[in-house]
């Protein structure tokens, strides 16, 4: 296993609706957590200024725009990234958008999403893939790390099949990660943090569990001390 920090294993989810809320989430969470996702829905609401705030504060980010559009454009987007701080920029996992992506001259990690983790089988049906999920997963996947994507992002749910397919050199980050006795929310694949980092997972992008618990620094705590008993942080 890749030897991570602790501190960044988490990949803490600011799914909130304002740039104030985020601020304060940060300056709550960032002396045990050192890594922060933006979504679109933040980015929309506070744009820069919310990515520049957690960067300065010695923070990693996760932009997860999940860019598609036509290849020039999505290049020219992730241009924009260069300089920020960002760590990680998501796009969805279709060849072109991939390598206009990686085209991009900026210091960024591309990862791939490849199937959304509120997708299930209803939804898989709609688009006529003759398959399971776990096969779109692992077609996708093989396809955009043949491009020399530096990641994926999928559900833990298959994080093993992954790891066994196509070995330990990418990034994998996995959301839908629900402790024991959490609430699946909108999310259909879930996994606990254990079985996420024990089949395979660098990252694991966890929100309402500690935003919502009681002491999310407790909660905190006890989710690293679970992902240190499985992986090489430090």
């Amino acid at each position: 296993m890749k030897e991570i920090p602790l501190n960044e294993r988490i990949i803490f989810a600011l799914d909130v609706p304002d740039a104030a809320a985020a601020r304060l989430l940060v300056e709550q969470l960032d002396r045990d957590i050192k890594f922060f996702k933006v979504g679109l829905q933040l980015f929309l609401a506070g744009g820069w200024p919310v990515i520049d705030h957690i960067a300065s504060r010695g923070n990693k980010v996760m932009l997860d725009l999940k860019l598609y559009d036509i290849p020039a454009t999505v290049r020219l987007a992730v241009e924009q990234f260069a300089g920020r701080g960002i760590t990680f920029a998501t796009v969805h996992g279709y060849g072109p958008v991939v390598s206009a992506a990686l085209a991009a001259e900026t210091e960024v990690k591309i990862l791939a999403v490849t199937v959304l983790t509120s997708m299930g089988d209803e939804e898989l049906a709609e688009l006529n893939f003759q398959g399971t999920v776990e096969d779109l997963v692992k077609q996708r996947a093989g396809r955009v790390l043949e491009r020399g994507c530096h990641g994926i992002v999928c559900s833990a749910r298959e994080a093993a099949m992954l790891r066994t397919s196509f070995g330990p050199e990418f990034d994998m980050v996995t959301p839908g990660i629900r402790p024991l006795d959490s609430a699946a929310g909108d999310q259909q694949r879930i996994a606990t943090p254990a079985r996420a980092i024990a089949d395979g997972s660098d990252y694991l992008v966890i929100g309402r569990p500690i935003r919502d618990a009681v002491d999310p620094a407790a909660m905190t705590a006890s989710i690293q001390q679970e992902i240190a008993g499985l992986s090489g942080s430090a």
